[in-house]
């Protein structure tokens, strides 16, 4: 009874197919977490604990509770190569609104809160 079993068994896998062979599908690419909640951001990329976290309004707040916060800006950009890249995400809390690309490029500029404030104060005024 043992060597039908084991016949049949053998017989079964000899004929059924093999499974599809899997090419490498080489470096992952950046997911487009613009515009997500910091949550669902953090699952799309796989939960990795090297991400770093600019605030968006350039208080250099902390990220203490991440379902109020939303991501506005990325880098790398979607569709980079993530092969040891350094992901930084820019966000805001959820109520806030996202600064134009144009603000935080001056708040990001001279690296202190006050020269960015005055900085971005001279363009707003014009």
């Amino acid at each position: 009874m043992k060597k039908t079993v084991i016949t049949a068994a053998l017989a079964l896998a000899a004929v059924s197919p093999a499974a599809p062979a899997h090419a490498d599908p080489g470096p992952e690419k950046m997911p487009n977490v613009k515009g997500k909640g910091l949550v669902a951001a953090y699952q799309d990329l796989h939960y990795n604990t090297g991400i770093h976290f600019a605030d968006g309004l350039g208080r250099r707040r902390h990220v203490l509770w991440p379902a109020s916060w939303k991501v506005c800006d990325q880098q790398p950009a979607p569709g980079a190569r993530m092969d040891e890249l350094k992901i930084t995400l820019t966000v805001v809390k959820k109520d806030e609104k996202c600064a134009t690309a144009q603000r935080t490029a001056v708040r990001r500029g001279s690296g202190t809160a006050a020269a960015d404030w005055r900085a971005a104060r001279q363009q707003v005024i014009g």
